[in-house]
């Protein structure tokens, strides 16, 4: 599915949008007093002066009627293994019915977690709650000998925070997938929608008609299918860890391999029958206690006889007794009225109004796809958004889903998590699903709030608890993101780049005066993105041929090499837009140019490719894999000399054309004033 249309976009981005709207959903003096990173957030919290020592792991004891479910035995058995206290003595971690303690809203995943001297109490009213209570301990103790006594009272505020993987275009082996599945069940996330079929291939075992299965009919990873046992394996696997996994089969578009295998189209009577036997296939390999639902896809295609299928498909999945879901965007086939609704759109208008008309129950994938974006844009976007367009959940909004689609073709399975910035976006993505609240952020996306305002405070601190947890939950995965708030810039904003000479000497002079200028905050700014992807940023109806400098200054107490991550462009690994790997001295393709204190400073990174992959459309294609050199958050960073004291930092930054992003990425990895 070339996602990089649906994508895009519930971003505005221009200058004098309003935020003042934007509040956080808990109070900042909470998280600051927290004792370790939360992720997510909890909804209510006290934390008291009082606080307990922690003994080893050898002297706590679980106790309730829940300890022999399989569930909680995984979540104590991981908490075990993150506790490095030392004190004398027994802890008791007891488990009990919250009783009229939650309300309805509250009971389905809702915990009560009490911390007291001696005992831990956890109060829930289903399994859910009890698990997630345990995550939310596990989070606490994560490398502390004591903490504070405590009371967290918290709930989700929308019923599915999810993450999907394309496994028919790209196959993920089962190991993985259950790492995954492992890692994203600690943040709370409790949905896995897994694309199983794409034009490459049927990845399905399939006792009927194994023909889809034979190496003739794929394009990409040939002998790679899942067996029923791997799927129920896998099904089996993540619900023990309460996460639900929502199976898709797309059809009928996306299916080059149906016409491979029996030389016509799935549409076709034939192709129909076929398509509701391999529908019928999966239901009965895999039981309803697992899988309660199943996606058909009906994305972007057209077909004469549309309603005809989609009643099919719908009838067959309801015939298993299971709910349907099926893709609701404007190129695709038209939704049934009982279907679950996955929501995606094209640019701003479209995806404001897709979003602001529930007409059924809805799973929000419009505000963006995590392999389309640099990190820090999709990061901030799923932090400041609203899902499903509303404050909280309800019985239409049901949540909101983090979508990785490397369309193209990846030989390093292991990558994606890494190009794709897989886990910040989830960390930000499931914040805002198990937090809620109200306001839009719209504007922050190209451009931080500043220091010193609530959504400032807020996403530095949200940061913080990120950087945190990268080195815990996540030690061991590539995790694309540094905190970007430390820094503040003034950009002299687009002037024609046949002026650049004269002007370059007036900026490395700060001769700003007659000149337009701007403040503007965070280590990323985003001036424009390239056409397919929505044009956003702080100047997205800039044309060829300008050029932006951004200045900034950076205070360190000794001369000496300091870490960098830096970056002025990002491939959309979706749908091959190019961006090129720069000449060996050079920052970009763009002509970017960077001095420090008044010294222009060369690129120090040397390129295997440099100055290749330079042209769109010609050079690359779908099975042409990214290299790493084309993506610059993956290559580690760049060090670059400073002096004591204040430093002067100054990019020059032209706009080259449409199909490159105009951006500057420019992230202190160390302590600075």
């Amino acid at each position: 599915m070339l996602r990089f249309v649906k994508l895009l976009s519930l971003f505005i981005f221009f200058s004098g949008v309003s935020t003042a709207e934007w509040t956080s959903p808990h109070d900042l003096q909470l998280e600051e007093k927290a004792p370790n990173a939360l992720i997510p957030f909890p909804r209510e919290v006290s934390w008291e002066k009082d606080t307990i020592k922690l003994p080893s792991a050898k002297n706590w004891e679980l106790k309730g009627k829940a300890v022999k479910l399989k569930s909680i035995k995984i979540a104590w058995k991981g908490l075990l293994q993150d506790i490095k206290g030392s004190a004398k003595g027994k802890l008791t971690v007891q488990l009990k019915d919250a009783g009229s303690k939650l309300t309805n809203e509250q009971k389905e995943e809702g915990y009560i977690l009490t911390v007291q001297d001696k005992q831990i109490t956890i109060e829930a009213k289903r399994i859910s709650g009890f698990f997630y209570g345990l995550q939310t301990l596990r989070q606490l103790v994560q490398g502390k000998k004591m903490l504070p006594q405590c009371t967290i009272k918290d709930w989700p505020a929308f019923r599915y925070r999810g993450f999907m993987q394309d496994s028919g275009r790209n196959f993920r082996s089962i190991e993985r997938l259950k790492k995954e599945i492992d890692l994203a069940s600690r943040l709370k996330v409790n949905l896995f929608h897994w694309h199983l079929t794409d034009h490459h291939g049927w990845r399905i075992q399939c006792k009927k008609y194994p023909v889809l299965n034979e190496e003739k009919t794929r394009e990409r990873d040939h002998k790679d299918t899942y067996s029923y046992a791997e799927i129920l394996d896998l099904f089996e696997y993540a619900h023990a860890r309460r996460v639900q996994i929502l199976p898709e089969m797309d059809m009928p578009g996306h299916s080059k391999y149906f016409s491979k295998a029996f030389g016509f189209n799935m549409e076709s009577p034939e192709g129909m029958k076929i398509c509701a036997d391999l529908i019928n296939e999966f239901c009965q390999e895999i039981p309803r206690n697992v899988c309660p639902w199943v996606s058909f896809g009906a994305d972007e295609c057209k077909i004469a006889n549309a309603e005809q299928f989609v009643n099919m498909a719908c009838e067959t999945i309801k015939a298993h007794d299971r709910d349907h879901a099926q893709w609701a965007g404007g190129h695709d086939l038209k939704v049934h009225a009982d279907s679950i609704q996955k929501r995606w759109a094209e640019g701003y208008n479209g995806c404001v109004k897709s979003l602001s008309n529930l007409t059924g129950r809805t799973l929000d994938y419009a505000v963006g796809y995590s392999n389309v974006y640099p990190p820090a844009m999709m990061v901030r976007r799923y932090f400041f958004m609203r899902p499903c367009g509303e404050a909280k959940g309800s019985d239409q909004a049901l949540g909101v889903v983090l979508g990785i689609w490397p369309d193209g073709r990846v030989d390093k399975k292991e990558w994606i998590p890494g190009m794709c910035n897989m886990w910040p976006s989830m960390c930000a993505m499931v914040e805002r699903g198990w937090c809620g609240g109200d306001g839009e952020g719209d504007a922050f996306v190209p451009d931080l709030p500043a220091p010193d305002t609530e959504p400032g405070k807020a996403y530095h601190l949200f940061q913080k608890r990120m950087a945190s947890i990268a080195k815990t939950i996540f030690k061991g995965e590539d995790f694309p993101m540094w905190t970007e708030s430390t820094l503040s810039w003034t950009l002299v904003e687009p002037q024609p780049s046949t002026d650049a000479d004269k002007l370059r000497e007036a900026v490395l002079k700060g001769k700003l005066e007659g000149l337009t200028t701007r403040q503007v905050h965070g280590s990323n700014i985003y001036f424009r993105t390239r056409d397919g992807s929505g044009n956003q940023g702080l100047y997205r109806t800039a044309k060829t041929g300008v050029t932006v400098w951004a200045i900034t200054t950076i205070k360190v107490n000794k001369d000496g090499k300091y870490p960098f991550m830096i970056g002025f462009d990002a491939p959309e690994r979706s749908n091959r837009r190019w961006t090129g790997v720069p000449q060996n001295g050079q920052w970009s393709q763009a002509g970017t140019k960077v001095w420090i204190n008044g010294k222009e400073v060369r690129n120090p990174r040397v390129y295997k490719l440099a100055g290749q992959r330079t042209e769109p459309r010609k050079i690359w294609g779908f099975e042409n894999p990214l290299d790493l050199e084309e993506v610059w958050w993956m290559l580690g960073p760049t060090e670059l000399n400073l002096k004591k004291g204040e430093n002067t930092i100054i990019i020059e930054q032209p706009y080259p054309g449409y199909h490159l992003d105009w951006s500057i990425g420019f992230t202190p990895l160390f302590k600075h004033k």
